[in-house]
């Protein structure tokens, strides 16, 4: 089977949409199929293309047994309206010729957000008669407008004709959430297939979780309690509250957030504020440096403004095996409080906050508990695993139009292209 993915984001970037779907690649080309990865260059979050990805307008490049085909896209390092359309809309355009000039896809998988990946990967789909599966991992245009990035107007409602669109092209949809479906369900057409994968974790961040940290070795101190942080410094996460936290703790503890995005400059025009020592920000760095260091840390953070949305980096901070502060509401509150794997706090209450992390200082027994319940639900959501659900869905819509192709068409003419494509994935 000939599986073709838009995605906007891909390794090498260090992201949560990246990891979804490098799993989702690595667990089809480890079933045999033949996976065509389209991409922009990688540049997020700073808005900088990457060394090695600047001087031509297309790179080709093999990555885990995926073909990777990385377009020059416009992109730009400050994130406005226009330059967030003209980075959207510069990949989706240039997607869909990459795409339509390629071989035949038995299947296009798209993933958004942004909604015009989607987009892209309905006419994709519709110019190669093929199946078009939908991977929503937020919900566009709603967090835009959740996170007033997008007001009430022309645009909106246009985005919003648009989701309604692309939900009615999908054979399929998966999402990472009940909420989230719920959301798209009343929005697709009545019967659409809708199921939910939801984000996880991998085996090497489990790992993760079974080393002993020196901390010196990462170059923190070992008199301060540390809450540490790792991932986007973007606006779904609303960090700045979290200085104030530390303003209120004080000397002994230290906050360390280790990331970049749109909202570095106002955290850290925050943390200049707080008190000296009190907060360490760290470039953004490999995910499994990363996680050496949350390993090395006493109490993690997952923050997160929207209602309706479970963080994806939730699955990976669980895995380090510390105990887990959620500052959150709704979806992601209700999971934390259920499985019982961190303690929760409403976003934005600083004070609330900052009682938290001292419970988990003042109970060692608690701050154990915690760390145990989390690697065992970090366990039960492996990405390798919703890599196969994610397979046998799109073997299924493959099969399923290959099976109508041979009753519908001319005697032999859709047999052949099945038979060939069984052929290719051997």
């Amino acid at each position: 089977m000939r599986v073709c993915i838009l995605t906007q984001h891909f390794a090498p970037e260090v992201t949560a949409g990246r990891f979804r779907l490098e799993a989702f690649a690595e667990g089809l080309v480890g079933r045999g199929h033949d996976v065509h990865v389209i991409c922009p260059v990688p540049n997020h979050p700073r808005g900088v293309v990457e060394t090695g990805y600047r001087h031509r307008p297309v790179i080709r490049r093999v990555v885990n047994g995926s073909r990777v085909t990385y377009l020059r896209v416009f992109t730009a390092r400050e994130k406005t309206l226009r330059t967030r359309l003209g980075y959207y809309g510069s990949y989706s355009a240039l997607a869909c010729v990459a795409g339509a000039l390629g071989a035949r896809p038995d299947v296009v998988l798209a993933s958004s957000p942004p909604l015009s990946v989607a987009a892209a990967g309905a006419l994709l789909a519709a110019r190669h008669r093929t199946p078009f599966v939908l991977d929503i991992r937020d919900l566009w245009p709603h967090s835009a407008v959740a996170l007033g990035e997008l007001g009430q107007g022309r645009l909106l409602a246009g985005a919003r004709r648009l989701e309604r669109w692309v939900y009615a092209r999908a054979a399929r949809i998966v999402t990472v959430n009940d909420a989230f479906r719920d959301w798209i369900e009343a929005r697709a057409p009545a019967g659409a297939r809708i199921d939910v994968i939801p984000n996880g974790t991998s085996r090497e961040w489990l790992a993760v979780g079974e080393r002993e940290v020196d901390r010196s070795s990462v170059g923190l101190p070992d008199d301060r309690f540390i809450w540490a942080y790792a991932g986007n410094v973007g606006l779904a996460h609303g960090l700045e509250f979290a200085v104030e936290a530390a303003r209120v703790l004080g000397d002994d503890y230290l906050l360390l957030v280790i990331g970049d995005g749109p909202r570095r400059a106002a955290f850290e025009e925050a943390a200049a504020r707080a008190n000296p020592g009190t907060v360490e920000l760290r470039d953004l760095m490999p995910a499994a440096e990363a996680g050496v260091r949350l390993r090395a840390a006493d109490a993690v953070l997952v923050s997160e403004r929207q209602e309706l949305t479970v963080s994806a980096k939730l699955y990976d901070v669980c895995a380090v095996g510390r105990p887990l502060v959620a500052a959150c509401r709704g979806e992601m509150s209700r999971l934390v409080d259920g499985e019982r794997i961190g303690l929760v706090v409403p976003h934005g209450e600083p004070a609330l906050l900052a009682a938290a992390i001292r419970r988990l200082r003042a109970e060692p027994a608690l701050r154990e508990e915690l760390s145990q319940r989390a690697r065992t639900f970090a366990r039960r959501h492996l990405r390798g695993e919703q890599a196969r659900s994610l397979a046998e869905m799109l073997e299924s819509a493959a099969g399923t139009e290959r099976a109508r192709g041979a009753e519908a068409g001319p005697a032999g003419t859709g047999s052949s292209h099945a038979d060939a494509n069984t052929a290719s994935s051997r």
